[in-house]
């Protein structure tokens, strides 16, 4: 069984980080932030706990979302330590976004559909739920949250590796065995920082903007200014768990050339 060092991931993407930070930047900057921005300003306001009907701009989220994969995937390339452009990134990027997503839908769907008549009785009276669907949507919680785990390199797999959906989900699973607390136990540090930051950061920058503009309405400059601290904010944390998930995939693959070459190889052009 390959060793997993979480400390010398980090250590690896502090410096892949410091070698090609610039390419990881660009890539998240057009295919993370923009089309976030976008996607937030067209949605249109609702109360706080509350939902927007679908409509139109739902298309927009949903392009913006599979324009995100693509550049997750990306940045998987770059972290690996290949000698890539930005713009071979992106490419392979698109080319591995189908399996990406087929591998996701398998695994994902199947619960979402188990989840979704349990969740519509809760909704239905939420001042007096049903205890059967609260109990049986906890323990439906419980089979997602030990299958994200498992399967939580999909991402750099469907990158790194030219397979199939039903083979990414294979590799992922095998890869994760004997190491699921290890990985829990990293996803909710992880987590808990990024609450922490993004709570933090967004209420300051809510507070500047409340006293330089009012309250953010829609299509507003303070609305604008929102949209792109939050999603600034939220493209550095993917683009941080994505690097991290990517070396220790390294780890775990064994593909030890890929692992010396994060130090060794030149900087993409």
């Amino acid at each position: 069984m390959q060793q997993m060092s979480l400390s010398r991931a980090w250590d690896e993407m502090r410096e892949v980080l410091r070698r090609d930070g610039s390419l990881i930047a660009t890539v998240a900057l057009a295919l993370m932030v923009l089309p976030g921005v976008i996607a937030d300003m067209v949605r249109p306001p609702v109360p706080a706990g509350q939902m927007a009907e679908p409509g139109w701009w739902s298309v927009v989220q949903l392009i913006a979302l599979l324009i995100g994969v693509v550049g997750q995937l990306a940045v998987v390339q770059i972290a690996l330590g290949r000698r890539q452009s930005v713009g071979q990134a992106i490419s392979h990027g698109a080319r591995r976004a189908p399996a990406f997503i087929g591998a996701t839908l398998l695994w994902v769907l199947p619960l979402v559909l188990a989840f979704a008549p349990f969740i519509r009785r809760i909704q239905a009276d939420p001042a007096n739920p049903d205890p059967t669907s609260v109990m049986v949507s906890f323990l439906l919680s419980l089979v997602l949250l030990f299958f994200a785990v498992r399967l939580l390199l999909t991402t750099p797999v469907a990158s790194a590796e030219a397979a199939g959906p039903v083979a990414i989900l294979r590799r992922s699973w095998e890869m994760t065995k004997g190491r699921w607390w290890r990985l829990l136990g990293f996803l909710v540090l992880f987590f808990i920082a990024a609450v922490i930051i993004v709570t933090a950061v967004t209420s300051v920058i809510g507070v500047l903007v409340g006293l330089a503009d009012g309250p953010p309405e829609a299509w507003s400059i303070g609305a604008l200014v929102m949209a792109l601290a939050s999603q600034l904010l939220s493209a550095a944390l993917r683009v941080l768990l994505v690097v991290l998930l990517t070396r220790i995939y390294v780890q775990l693959a064994g593909r030890e050339d890929e692992l010396e070459a994060v130090f060794d190889a030149p900087k993409a052009p």
